[in-house]
This record gives structure tokens, C-alpha cells and sequence, in this order.
């Protein structure tokens, strides 16, 4: 697909991104084994002591690598390469709403994450680009699914003329760091993650088992096992309780094929995969993915029989590696094409071949589809949209 294509897609389409975990990173990781070896030990029919042990050292690791680094951010070499990406996005994006002025389509993106994170709040802290997260209220704000309906205008003193401010919806669907539930609403408190890195501070480090070897790589399952077996001989009775109490706190969707904890998490998960639904079967969508894989098996399903149903819905896949096409092809069930043709997986070898001619020098920067580098693509976008386009 050439460069003028998508830009043709922007302009005259409700537009909706999907990104996943590849799109935090380098400041947070993603998750490795972690998810494979919690439904290991799930599935293990073995003592309970050392498989308390591989469950709390997984679930450490998933704090450490990502949870509680959203508590306070670490202004490192990793953050800030992240939040530069996000904050470009956010402007890039921001910039060709502004530029889009057709009366028949709204100024609002829909942001779909996986990601548990507040990487994108902390980048539009102080921007000035208007961000709905869900919650309303100011003492105690309260999450809810209709607040995704409202839009956002502003009037001019002078001539009394209201105009829509683009406004990004940011729907996550895996719940997030600083999500709790009270009384049956969820709330916003991050000091949720204080009280887990409490509960962590105050258990010895050798009750835990370390999931990398000293040279960088990552243990087996089995290397692991026997670790913790170890660490179980001397392991004190209810050593990881408050741990776990101060983690179950979280209102998110664990990585884990059991997936849900609470009827609310429940609840709130299917009502915001009804938006996500609602949001693909409307006319002239168009959804970018971006650092996920979809090996989220239901959010598949979910965009395959969009695209089968909605002709009209075009979905352009970023593709970090051209090793990634077949993962996609197959997590989206397209390995023979879709009904439509209408799932576009664009590798970096195939936006080059299609743009080489008229984007030589852009084309010579994608070595990968990271957030760095699709925004290069949206920023040249940009570029070639002249503000005010569909204006009568």
C-alpha cells in the first residue's frame, strides 16, 4: 500500500488504533515467557510450595518490568526514547484531525489498548491535547463506559461559532495500574502500586526466583523448577500473602488463560469489547494495529469478523519484522486471504517496494514498524494534507 493511499484512508474515515505492549517499549517489557510458564504452573500437577514460588517470582518480574514503573517514572535513557515516540504520536495524530475538517466525520480517535500502562496520561499531562480516559469527577473520579460518547467543542467569544477540539479516547481493555474497584464502580488511585512495592520491600529477595541468567539469556521452565524447589525447603508460611493482596487490588486482566478475577473486571471487559465491536462495524472505519500481535484470541475474532462483515472497514496491520507476517496470518486466521480483502499486514520490505519511487528518503529510515518510525509515516501524512481539506 503506498503512502497515498492510507493518506486518502485518513481523510475520509472514522479512524481507531489498536496497539499493544511493542509500542512501551524500550522503557517497559513486554512479556517474555511470563504468560506461558503462570498457565505451566497452573496446568502442573506438582507439589504447591515450589509452584507458589515460580508464581510469585512471575508475577515480581511482571511487576518490576512493568507494573510499578509506571508509579514513578524513571527519567532514563529507556523512558524517554518511549515517551518522545508517544508524544510525537499524540501531536502527529492531533495535527491531522485539526487538518481534517469534513463535516460528515468527527475529530475523535479511538485508542484500543491491551497495555496496563499510564505511558500516554503522563504524556498528555501537560500538552494541551484533550485525552478521555473514561473517568469523570475531580475527588473521586469513577470509570464509565458512556463517557466515551462525549465530544468536545469550543466556541469563539467573537463571532459565536463552535468548532470540535480532536479528542483521543483512551478505551483499555485489559483494566490498568491505577484501576480499583469500590462499592462496584472502578476508581482511579495510583498509589495502588506503592502498596505493592511495600508488600514486595518486605520480602527477602531469596524467596524469589530470578528468571535471567547472569549472561542476559532467560532460564528454562525447568531450570527454574528446580530453583524453586530450593527456595521451597526454607520458604516461611504465607510468605507472599500481602504481596498478593496488594497485587489483587489491581482491577486488570492477568496474563494468564484464566483471565478474570472479578465479576466487575468481567463486566467492564465485555462492555468495552462492545465498543471495539461497535467501532469496526461503522461505515468507513479504519483501525491501524500497532505493536500487537493478535494473540489475544478473542480480540482476533473480533476484528476478523469486522472485516468480514464490514467491507467498508479497512484495517492496516504494522508489522515489526517481515518474519512477523506469518504470525499475523495465522493469529487472524487469513493465512488464504480474507472475504473482503480488506486486513492489510504492511512488513517493512512491502511499504518499501510500494513507496521507494516517491518516498526514497522515508523509505531508507524503516527498518522496523516500531512507534519511532510509523510516525515518520504519519508526520510525511501530514505533511501533504493541506488544512481545511473536505471544508465546503
Amino acid at each position: 500500500m503506498t503512502l497515498d493511499i492510507l493518506r486518502n484512508f485518513i481523510q475520509s474515515s472514522n479512524i481507531n488504533f489498536l496497539y499493544g505492549s511493542g509500542i512501551s517499549r524500550p522503557y517497559l517489557s513486554t512479556l517474555g515467557n511470563i504468560e506461558k510458564w503462570l498457565n505451566k504452573v497452573a496446568e502442573d500437577d506438582g507439589k504447591e510450595t515450589y509452584k507458589d514460588v515460580i508464581k510469585a517470582s512471575l508475577y515480581k518480574a511482571y511487576c518490576d518490568g512493568v507494573i510499578l514503573k509506571n508509579h514513578y517514572f524513571y527519567h532514563d535513557k529507556d523512558f524517554l526514547e518511549t515517551k518522545s515516540a508517544y508524544t510525537d504520536f499524540f501531536s502527529v495524530c492531533n495535527e491531522l484531525m485539526n487538518k481534517r475538517n469534513a463535516q460528515l466525520l468527527n475529530k475523535q480517535i479511538n485508542l484500543f489498548t491491551t497495555n496496563i500502562d499510564l505511558l500516554a496520561e503522563e504524556t498528555l499531562e501537560k500538552s494541551g491535547i484533550e485525552l478521555n480516559d473514561g473517568f469523570r469527577g475531580t475527588l473521586k473520579p469513577a470509570y464509565n463506559e458512556s463517557n466515551f460518547q462525549i465530544s468536545l467543542s469550543k466556541s469563539s467569544m467573537q463571532f459565536h461559532k463552535q468548532a470540535e477540539v480532536p479528542m483521543f479516547n483512551l478505551i483499555k481493555v485489559h483494566g490498568a495500574v491505577n484501576w480499583k474497584e469500590q462499592d462496584g464502580t472502578i476508581r482511579s488511585d495510583t498509589m495502588l502500586m506503592y502498596y505493592v512495592q511495600q508488600a514486595l520491600d518486605k520480602i527477602d529477595k531469596d524467596y524469589f526466583v530470578n528468571l535471567y541468567k547472569t549472561n542476559g539469556t532467560e532460564k528454562t521452565y525447568d531450570e527454574v523448577k528446580t530453583e524453586a524447589d530450593d527456595i521451597a525447603l526454607h520458604l516461611p508460611d504465607n510468605a507472599y500473602d500481602k504481596f498478593f493482596d496488594a497485587y489483587n487490588q489491581i482491577v486488570m486482566i492477568n496474563p494468564t488463560k484464566d483471565k478474570f478475577r472479578t465479576s466487575v473486571l468481567d463486566y467492564h471487559f465485555y462492555e468495552l469489547m462492545r465498543i471495539y465491536s461497535n467501532a469496526l462495524e461503522r461505515e468507513n472505519s479504519l483501525l491501524f494495529v500497532m505493536g500487537f500481535s493478535f494473540a489475544d484470541e478473542h480480540i482476533a475474532q473480533i476484528t476478523k469478523r469486522a472485516a468480514d462483515t464490514n467491507p467498508t472497514l479497512q484495517v492496516v496491520v504494522f508489522a515489526y519484522s517481515d518474519k512477523d507476517l506469518d504470525t499475523y496470518k495465522q493469529n487472524l486466521g487469513i493465512e488464504h486471504g480474507c472475504s473482503n480483502n480488506n486486513i492489510l499486514i504492511l512488513t517493512p520490505s512491502s511499504f518499501k517496494e510500494s513507496n521507494q519511487d516517491k518516498y526514497k528518503e522515508l523509505c531508507e529510515l524503516v527498518e522496523n514498524f516500531n512507534l519511532k518510525t510509523i510516525n515518520l509515516l504519519f508526520k510525511e501524512i501530514s505533511k501533504n494534507i493541506h488544512s481545511g481539506y473536505g471544508t465546503k
